[in-house]
């Protein structure tokens, strides 16, 4: 009944929105209703559920990490990854972005609730594929991935998922507590900001956990490649972002941009092939030599691939004790502006 009026209640509230974004809620609300609905104990999947060694390893890790986020880290888990879901596909949600075509400029969709975000979800594949057709007529750039996990931001008690099982131990654990993150601190309007933060405090909080295990050495040498390998490709993506976005304004009445910039997209790739990939120690970005892209896929990649200094600054003030830093980092959700507030606390601490 709890579920039923939560689902209600968020078609209510965007009751005032035009008929196929309530439609669009209709249809999600039902999605995750059914989602919830197939939910069993995490003890009773590991009892009746045919899984693998590794499937069960990670179920076994879950009810571990619960009580580790709860007692350790100081997080409201809010029953969240208390039960589990078998999907009958690979990916929960298929994620769908989109941009202008002759400027770095994101499409975003609006929701009450969570604001202004710069992506829209699909429990169907062929739900997500028709919208991005929608954006393809509006003459946009679009991107669509499937994801393995995401946060209802407290709206209800997030499951664990079929999809979540195949990543390595530490990818796991990170997840978690990033999802969980997403939770305990959000900022209405403002995704970047939420995915940096609940990324940073990821792989804080999987730190955290080795270290509470005595296993940090298990952790310490592929976060140690992983950081370094994104470290560079952060570097290199977020230039050639900046470096785009000037092209573009220099280019606006070039009656030829949209055939001048896929060679633009051509020299990036090159130039990754190149410089970057040389410099790689992981495997975590070498499909992008491959990839198709264009201005949706590579805002996609600025929103979650950003220069961590600054929270590295906060963690280490702190000695990287998890709840101290959760606890700066909290303050500031009021505010309007989070990336500034972020470097005034940066600047406070240094001082």
């Amino acid at each position: 009944m709890v579920l039923i009026k939560k689902c209600l209640f968020v078609i209510v509230i965007l009751s005032t929105l035009t008929s196929c974004q309530l439609a669009y809620l209709a249809e999600s609300s039902y999605y995750q209703a059914e989602l919830l609905r197939k939910r069993v104990p995490l003890k009773y999947a590991l009892k009746h559920y045919n899984l693998s060694p590794q499937q069960r390893e990670r179920i076994e890790l879950t009810i571990e990490l619960r009580e580790f986020m709860e007692n350790k880290l100081k997080l409201n888990t809010d029953s969240n990854f208390s039960r589990y879901v078998e999907l009958d596909q690979p990916y929960v949600t298929y994620v769908v972005s989109a941009a202008q075509k002759n400027a770095l400029k994101q499409h975003l969709w609006h929701f009450p609730i969570i604001g202004a975000v710069p992506y829209k979800g699909y429990f169907k594949k062929e739900k997500a594929v028709q919208e991005v057709q929608k954006l393809k007529d509006q003459d946009l750039d679009t991107n669509l991935r499937g994801v393995t996990a995401y946060s209802t931001l407290g709206w209800f008690e997030d499951p664990l998922l079929s999809s979540m099982l195949n990543m390595k131990e530490h990818q796991f654990i990170s997840t978690l507590i990033h999802e969980t993150v997403h939770g305990n601190l959000y900022i209405k309007g403002h995704s970047k900001f939420n995915e940096r933060v609940a990324s940073f405090l990821g792989r804080l909080g999987a730190e955290t956990y080795y270290q509470n295990k005595n296993q940090i050495h298990k952790f310490k040498e592929i976060l140690e490649k992983e950081s370094h390998d994104e470290l560079i490709f952060s570097q290199f993506i977020s230039a050639e972002i900046k470096e785009l976005k000037k092209w573009y304004k220099d280019q606006q009445s070039n009656p030829n941009l949209l055939d001048l910039r896929l060679r633009r997209f051509q020299s990036i790739t090159q130039k990754f092939k190149d410089t970057i990939a040389p410099q790689l120690k992981t495997e975590n970005y070498k499909g992008f030599a491959q990839k198709e892209l264009n201005n949706a896929s590579l805002l996609l990649m600025g929103l979650y691939l950003s220069d961590f200094s600054e929270f590295e600054t906060v963690a280490n003030y702190h000695q990287r004790d998890f709840q101290k830093v959760f606890t700066e980092l909290k303050s500031i959700e009021g505010q309007e502006n989070p990336e500034k507030a972020l470097s005034q606390l940066v600047t406070k601490l240094t001082k």
